[in-house]
């Protein structure tokens, strides 16, 4: 079976809309509608996840919005029955500072003080941060239980929630601890995305522009001539963009699972994003970091003679009508930088490696190694662009 949508659709919601299907890899699955959060226990039954104990793990901003409406959702769906599974919750506090060892380790405490054993599953009800910890629990936890995404962000949605990749952050960066874990069902119901501001929703958005960069040219174009109505969650127009968005990473995911080549290209932008984002979060927001990295990647693809120079600024513009920044903020070195792109899991020794594009909508099918003095010119334009937009 390829993997696109499924060839036997799943019935529609109860309200009628309809749910879009994608196969990620082996039986992992998205599922995208509006009206799904309150129909995910019938559903995980159906796709036979039937745990004995099923726990829920979010932040506590995101538990205060979702979390009774999921467990009365349960509750509901199972009643008096036998085969309830034994229901427990655990909430964290909010942000990327949360994203360590020690939240990991107090998830697992709490699930063994519940007597959560190996037919156990965890429900991750959240953004990124809830995904990454909840799902590097699940592929530790009595060696490895079953993981339901639940991403209630657009950049869950679109990105962290789909794949299998987990991960922590460290004192040394961001992500370098982790597993490949894939859940068993991603469930994206838009109509969460309502309680995010639109610095949150934006943020998530970076992503769907830099997957139209990299492979789709139509979902770019979409993107840059909508950006208002999509930014307003427009329900036709959003659904459109996560099915795209993320029916290319599963195709890309399903190629390459441990991102050995193809879907390291998936980090188009990362390389300097993330360094930014090491040393300014959680002043900016990791899409924000990684809409600057795409515009200064593009730069750099450029004077690789990879990308015709041309469209350097119809990627800078499409970032822009989202209002996502496009400069380093000011106060960073390009020692700093330098020193953060030192860690990045795509280099190989001692040798920086980017994704570098080759169009709007294309790019090499892996990652490419750049020469130390070429990045390092990059960054001293990019931060003499900051110090001259401030």
């Amino acid at each position: 079976m390829s993997n696109g949508a499924r060839s036997r659709s799943p019935p529609p919601t109860r309200a009628g809309t309809k749910v879009k299907e994608i196969q990620v890899i082996g039986d992992s699955r998205v599922l995208i509608a509006p009206g799904l959060l309150e129909e995910i226990p019938a559903r995980l039954e159906a796709c036979g996840v039937k745990p004995a104990a099923l726990a829920m793990v979010s932040d506590k901003t995101v538990d205060g919005h979702y979390g009774d409406r999921l467990m009365n959702a349960f509750a509901a769906h199972y009643g008096d029955r036998d085969a309830s599974p034994k229901l427990v919750r655990f909430a964290f506090a909010p942000g990327e500072a949360s994203k360590n060892r020690e939240t990991k380790a107090q998830i697992e405490d709490f699930m063994l003080s519940h007597k959560c054993t190996r037919d156990s599953a965890i429900i991750a009800l959240g953004g990124g941060v809830v995904g990454d910890l909840a799902g590097f629990t699940a592929a530790t936890y009595m060696r490895g239980v079953p993981v339901v995404q639940v991403p209630t962000s657009t950049m869950a949605m679109i990105d962290s929630s789909v794949g299998g990749k987990t991960a922590l952050n460290v004192p040394a960066g961001k992500n370098l601890i982790g597993a490949f874990h894939q859940p068993k069902v991603i469930f994206a119901d838009p109509t969460v995305l309502s309680t995010l501001s639109r610095r949150e929703v934006v943020e998530g958005l970076a992503e769907a522009i830099k997957m139209g960069v990299i492979r789709d040219a139509e979902l770019f174009q979409t993107m840059a001539e909508h950006a208002e109505r999509i930014i307003a969650l427009d329900a036709q127009l959003l659904q459109e963009v996560l099915h795209k968005a993320v029916k290319h990473k599963a195709e890309i995911v399903a190629i390459d699972e441990k991102e050995t080549g193809l879907r390291a290209t998936l980090n188009y932008g990362h390389t300097i994003g993330h360094a930014i984002e090491a040393l300014v979060s959680p002043e900016m927001l990791h899409g924000e970091c990684v809409s600057i990295g795409c515009v200064w990647e593009a730069e750099l693809a450029v004077r690789m003679g990879h990308l015709e120079a041309s469209k350097v600024p119809v990627i800078r513009s499409c970032f822009q009508k989202y209002g996502l920044p496009v400069v380093a903020p000011k106060g960073l070195t390009l020692e700093r930088l330098m020193e953060k792109m030192a860690v990045d899991k795509k280099n190989q020794g001692k040798t920086i490696r980017c994704t570098v594009i080759t169009s709007v909508g294309a790019s090499v099918d892996h990652p490419l190694p750049v020469q130390r003095e070429l990045m390092e010119a990059v960054l001293v334009d990019m931060l003499k662009a900051s110090e001259a937009a401030s």
